[in-house]
Parts: structure tokens; sequence; C-alpha cells
């Protein structure tokens, strides 16, 4: 994926090595760069500064990552974070994730790591959503992220402009009318440009040329403003958060949307299995497979699959006799693509 946007970037980590080799580096790559040795200096810039990523070390002193993160979303929610740990601090990962991380990269890593991590939420299409209505936010959120766009809600009217004009977001959801804000149907208008305006409700909001839709927003109203981007859908299913982020870059490089879940049952959980052109499994049990492959013969996923086994697990024989594509641990990603792509 090209770089499309240059980008305000807030790095907060204690070691002053890392702060200072990564804002460097994203320099040279012509983004503007800021740097806090903790979440309370990290907290002071972002009062003062738009930033449009911050990636934070999930273990600082005074506030760690997940403190400042939860902090800073009552500050800017446009802010898109991304977390890194060179620890096993998987129920705050876990918990950065819940709260809306981007992210979580481990410690050590490549360089490349970040660059593809920026590029990313660089290239990828932005949508916003103003509204202070949980249960339409998290449908249209979770909706949004899986048809590939960096999904953002804003309820203030200040804000939501800023981001519109910092991101241009190819999509602007409406669902709060601050009435008491004057001019804000226009100020919306001439900030959005060519963005696609979707209006939910009667609530007397108008805008030239923006598309109305009532409550209940469901799925099938909302297919039309969702275009899916990249080449293919692919699902990876995987306890191990920081590996399975890893691979998830790789394949985002390569130009696939992919989607994450800890677990197997929280991926057959899912409404929509057949989106998937490709899943990802890791499993290191034989019922898990079997699940997974009992939906696909039942028609639920119609993606090719690929289980990754550790290299003495016995599964390794039963999918190999089943004919079943499998690789096993440590593999190089581009034999992973090579079975993609047959």
């Amino acid at each position: 994926m090209e770089q499309e946007k240059k980008l305000n970037i807030l790095i907060a980590d204690d070691e002053e090595g890392l702060r200072f080799s990564l804002a460097s580096i994203l320099e040279i790559e012509g983004h503007t760069v800021k740097t806090a040795e903790n979440g309370i200096k990290a907290l002071s810039l972002v009062k003062n500064s738009d930033f449009d990523i911050a990636f934070f070390d999930i273990r600082m002193p005074e506030m760690n990552g997940v403190e400042t993160f939860k902090e800073i979303k009552k500050i800017d929610t446009c802010i898109i974070v991304v977390m890194m740990t060179a620890y096993a601090m998987n129920d705050l990962v876990r918990e950065s994730i819940k709260e809306g991380a981007f992210a979580c990269i481990s410690k050590p890593f490549e360089i490349d790591d970040i660059l593809d991590t920026v590029k990313e939420i660089s290239a990828k299409p932005a949508a916003l959503i103003i509204s202070s209505d949980s249960e339409t936010i998290s449908f249209l959120m979770s909706n949004l992220r899986q048809s590939g766009f960096i999904a953002i809600n804003e309820a203030n009217a200040d804000k939501a402009l800023r981001f519109i004009e910092r991101r241009r977001p190819v999509q602007i959801f409406i669902d709060d009318f601050p009435s008491d804000y004057p001019g804000f149907a226009e100020k919306i208008k001439t900030a959005a440009g060519d963005a696609n305006i979707v209006i939910i409700g009667n609530h007397g909001l108008q805008i030239k040329g923006a598309k109305f839709i009532n409550k209940p927003v469901t799925k099938n109203v909302i297919a039309g403003f969702l275009k899916p981007t990249g080449k293919g859908k692919v699902a990876i299913v995987s306890p191990d958060t920081l590996s399975s982020n890893n691979l998830k870059l790789s394949i985002i490089a390569k130009g696939y949307d992919v989607m994450y879940f800890s677990s197997m049952d929280n991926f057959l959980k899912y409404t929509d299995l057949n989106i998937f052109d490709v899943v990802i499994s890791e499993t290191g049990v034989n019922s898990e497979f079997e699940s997974l492959r009992k939906r696909a013969e039942a028609g639920d996923i119609t993606g090719k699959l690929i289980i990754i086994v550790d290299y003495e697990n016995p599964l390794a024989s039963a999918l190999n006799d089943k004919k079943i594509k499998f690789l096993q641990k440590s593999f190089e990603t581009s034999e992973l693509f090579k079975i993609m792509e047959e």
C-alpha cells in the first residue's frame, strides 16, 4: 500500500533511545513527531496538539499505556492508538484492544513493523460517526471496520469538524444534530468536500447531497455505503495476540483486509463467516479444527482454510491425510502467501 498522507504522530515510551530512533525515522518519512517519556507528558501534549497516531508503550512509570489511552480518549477520540510491549502482559494487551487500540506491536520489533502500521493507517479510508447513541455507534463501528475503514466516533461538533479537516473521511454518518451549534450543516458540508454524508433519523438536519436513512440502522440499509477495500478479506484466529499482530501487518501490506479473532469460539460466533476469502487458524487441538471443518462442510465458511500448527503437533498428519493446507511453525510468510494465492 502506498502512503497517502503525512501524519502528526506521538510516541510515548520511557526508553529514550527508542523514542529518538523512532522519531528520527518517521520524520525522515515526512511525518511530524513529538515524544513523551511517560503517560502524563503524553496527556499534556494531546491537550495542546492534534495527533493522528499515538504509539504508547504499555509499561511506563506513573501511568501505563492503557491508562494513558483511556485518559486520552476523554480528550480526543480521533487519535488512532497503537500499543507497544516487550513483556507478556496479555491482560493489558487484551484491555487495550477492547478499548479500541488499532494494534499491539511486540518488542523488539523491526522498524518496518512501525512503518507498515503507519502506512496502513495513512492509506485506509476514514469514516466518521457523529453520535452519542451507543447502540448505533457499536453497529456502525463494527461494520465500517469490517469493510476496511478506519472508523472514528466523535459526538463533539468542533472535534468532529477538526477530524474531517485532518483526515478527509470518505464516509460521514450523522446521528446526533447539535442544534445549538450555529451553521453546523454548512460547516460540515464545506469541510466534507466529496465525502458521502448519511443522516440517520428525522431531526431536521438538511445538508445538500446527503442521504437519509431511518433508525434502526441495519446492515442491509447501509450495505451500499460500505464498499470493502483491498483485494480480499482474511480472518486470523489465534490466542497469541502479539505474534498475530505481526502476521496481520504482513498480510495487510500485501493489500488484504484483515480481521483478528482471539479464539475459535469468537470466530465461529461471527455472523458472516462467508465474507472471508481466507481463514488462517492457529490451533493446537483437534476439537477446534473439527469445529472449523464442520462449519466449512456446512457451507458457512466458503474461504480457503489454512491451519498453523506447532512443528511436532500430531494434527499435522491428519491435515495432510485430509489434504487441508497447513503450515508448521516457524514458517516464512512467503510460504503463507504462496498458499493464499494458489
